[in-house]
């Protein structure tokens, strides 16, 4: 297995909106890793894009949309995601690459713009949640790490204060970091002060929103040692996933975390990770989660040790176990994919000796760098090394600031010129004979399990495979009681899209484990007929079911559940078995549903110009030293070269009267499916002695035999936007 290094790495700033398009950011930390390690594109054997789900840019097939500013173009590429676990897979995947010998260099690319998500990009969580079972309740990831950071207080016995450290940390080390988006110097004081969302969690201890992307160059150890490069060694590489059932298990121990831990330390040879790891960089996208993903990382059950290293200070940057020293996601932003690689890149900075102000102060040979994603089920894991002591090494990332770094930020999308969109997406999710049965429980206000006999567990919700006995079919359904125990909960003030609830309104999220299923099996519902000060961990909970006239066969049948008496305990309830349900084609159901997210998309720096050009009927390209091709439309990069490039300084003029058509179509139908007053011809258009064409509504009514080859102009519509680019015929 051929040994991997890293020699190279680059990234953006990390703002909350950004101006540059979801390519043009790939493109600039692209060409930064790139001159990082001394090469240009044509030394790149292959690259590896990661991105989380498509929802966050609003863009369907969003790695192939960024094949370009990746640097992909003709090259082997995959994108993959796994939410934000993607970037510290990308470097593992990179690494496969590499390790395999099928390939010399591996550039990794990591992005995000999730500022394009209307009203709130938390709002695209929302779809992760089972469709049926859960989306009905209008949870967002806000709730469920609520209700992971109460499960975790109550079983290690952290005060929220404790926990409100961490931030105040991490916040405080970002400000060395040149990309950082919110650096602070904060008090405990202020992260328990800082707006409520959702009990125990606070404005303060949640990462922010971010838009940025960041690239790093992997070499064979040949590569590396040729180029005369201090290389930093991918020694261990780590991944697991668990199921998606989230409710299934105790949300306190982060089992995925630590699985991928044991595979990454026995391929680094690491037996006692807390004594031979000398910088960490777990995953924070809340403070607690570092915590969280700490004693996972160093193995630890009793979460003794992690706790008595925050007491001690040990997890500062002078420290003994120096703990995000960048400012991690807490500080420097949270880009959700390209959040994991600013990760890799911190630890690469900081085993050659370039982190600059970020450097820590104790010797450092070793360092590991963990991400986390989807519901609570990716862990993935890379543990890097240098050679030896290594002195202070000088580069340009030592003194970069963040005049620096590339990245427009911008205080509204109305700053700049741009597209909105409003998709209306709609959706109907069968059920199958396992989920039917499950929901007709509901209406008929009973909670139903399946039952596996292979490891005897009651399962709910009721499904028709075992995940965890090689999917073993499961077709024995049972009637459970209705009652259960609180595993944890969150008193919550926002709502699905982040957005505050009515003055006086909270929810009360819990997770509920139901009697007579398997330990610790059970589903998240929401609490009733309680003042939230009086819920706890451990209270015994009973159903409250909407009137039977009223119920649908939906979750939603059960209105919440309420506290139980304890003079309504009726001793061990068995189990009911039950005749599954007939499915036909008149008795099959589905539920219906949407995608509820608008988005507003920039149209970046090669945009601005293209738009304003429009607007006025003119028409420029941006001229490309390197290759010697002016592109069209206007660009703020070379897909050929990587060259970064300003639309502005850049630009030269085109004839917007010598345009050809080279394609044509009559369209009958909007993009939403829905028939046109009119059919409309759009056509693409190409210019001499330019490279690139042009898409719009040909105007008038042409011959469709005479088009191709039709000479056009471009028409001044006096309005900016792609849809309204025009041409009419010449002569």
């Amino acid at each position: 297995m051929t040994r991997v290094a890293v020699i190279g790495a680059g990234m953006t700033r990390f703002v909350r909106r950004a101006e540059e398009t979801p390519g043009e950011l790939t493109s600039r930390a692209v060409a930064m890793a790139l001159a990082d390690a001394g090469m240009g594109i044509e030394d790149i054997d292959a690259v590896c894009l990661g991105t989380a789900p498509d929802a966050f840019d609003g863009i369907h097939m969003n790695g192939e949309n960024l094949i370009a500013g990746a640097g992909g173009t003709r090259k082997p590429y995959l994108r993959h995601f796994v939410g934000g676990g993607t970037g510290v897979m990308s470097p593992i995947h990179g690494w496969m690459h590499v390790a395999s010998g099928k390939f010399d260099t591996c550039l990794v690319v990591c992005e995000e713009k999730m500022s394009p998500c209307v009203p709130h990009p938390a709002g695209a969580f929302l779809t992760i949640f089972d469709h049926t079972t859960e989306q009905p309740l209008d949870l967002t990831l806000i709730h469920i790490f609520a209700l992971e950071m109460a499960r975790f207080m109550h079983a290690y016995g952290y005060t929220e204060e404790e926990i409100a450290r961490v931030s105040v940390t991490h916040k405080r080390n970002a400000l060395d970091h040149p990309a950082a988006q919110i650096p602070e110097d904060i008090t405990v004081a202020d992260v328990m002060a800082s707006k409520l969302l959702s009990w125990p969690v606070k404005r303060l201890d949640i990462s922010p929103t971010s838009d940025g992307a960041v690239a790093i160059v992997l070499a064979s150890e040949d590569v590396a040692r040729a180029r005369g490069i201090t290389p930093v060694w991918i020694e261990g590489v780590g991944y697991r996933l668990d199921t998606a059932y989230w409710c299934t298990r105790d949300l306190a121990f982060p089992e995925y975390v630590a699985l991928a831990a044991q595979d990454a330390y026995r391929m680094a040879g690491i037996t006692r990770p807390a004594e031979e790891i000398d910088v960490w960089e777990p995953y924070d996208p809340f403070d607690y989660k570092a915590l969280h993903h700490m004693n996972g990382l160093l193995l630890d059950r009793t979460g003794r040790t992690v706790h008595r290293l925050l007491d001690a200070g040990a997890f500062e940057r002078d420290g003994s176990h120096p703990m995000c020293p960048s400012g991690g996601a807490l500080g420097v932003g949270n880009p959700i994919a390209a959040t994991g690689l600013m990760k890799i890149a911190e630890l690469y900075f900081q085993l050659s000796g370039q982190a600059g102000r970020r450097q820590v102060a104790k010797e450092v040979h070793r360092g590991l760098a963990q991400a986390w994603g989807d519901l609570m089920q990716v862990g993935t894991v890379v543990i890097m090394s240098s050679e030896g002591s290594l002195p202070t090494r000088y580069s340009n990332w030592s003194d970069v600031t963040v005049e620096d770094l590339p990245g427009t930020p911008l205080k509204s999308v109305a700053d700049a010129p741009h597209v909105e969109y409003h998709p209306e997406l709609e959706y109907a999710w069968d059920h199958g004979y396992a989920l039917t049965t499950y929901l007709e429980g509901f209406r008929a206000g009973k909670i139903r399990a399946s039952y596996c006999a292979g490891c005897d567990r009651m399962m709910i919700p009721a499904r028709p495979f075992c995940e965890v006995c090689d999917l073993r079919a499961v077709d024995r359904y049972f009637d459970l009681p209705d009652t259960g125990t609180v595993q944890t909960y969150t008193i919550s003030h926002v709502d699905w899209a982040s957005l505050p609830l009515p003055e006086g309104k909270v929810n009360i999220f819990a997770v509920v484990a139901i009697d007579g299923a398997a330990e610790k099996m059970g589903l998240v519902h929401l609490l009733g007929e309680v003042d939230p000060a009086d819920v706890h961990i451990g209270m015994r909970v009973k159903a409250v079911w909407k009137p039977e006239s009223e119920r649908e066969g939906k979750v939603t049948d059960l209105a919440y559940f309420r506290p139980l008496a304890p003079e309504e305990e009726a001793g061990e309830v068995e189990a009911v078995m039950i005749k599954p349900e007939e499915l036909t084609r008149a008795t099959a159901k589905a539920t219906p549903g949407r995608i509820p997210l608008d988005y507003a998309y920039t149209a970046g720096l090669g945009g601005r110009r293209f738009y304003t050009d429009l607007a006025e009927g003119r028409l420029s390209g941006t001229w490309c030293p390197e290759c010697e091709v002016l592109m069209i439309p206007p660009s703020a990069f070379c897909e050929e070269c990587l060259e970064v490039l300003d639309p502005e300084a850049q630009a030269r003029s085109v004839d917007a009267g010598s345009g050809v058509v080279t394609a044509a179509t009559l369209v009958f139908e909007d993009r939403m499916g829905r028939p046109l007053d009119a059919p409309v011809w759009v056509v693409q258009v190409e210019f001499p002695d330019a490279v690139g064409s042009l898409i719009g509504r040909l105007l008038g009514d042409p011959e469709d035999e005479a088009l191709l080859g039709l000479p056009v102009e471009l028409v001044a519509t006096k309005e900016v936007g792609p849809e309204h680019v025009a041409f009419r015929a010449v002569g």
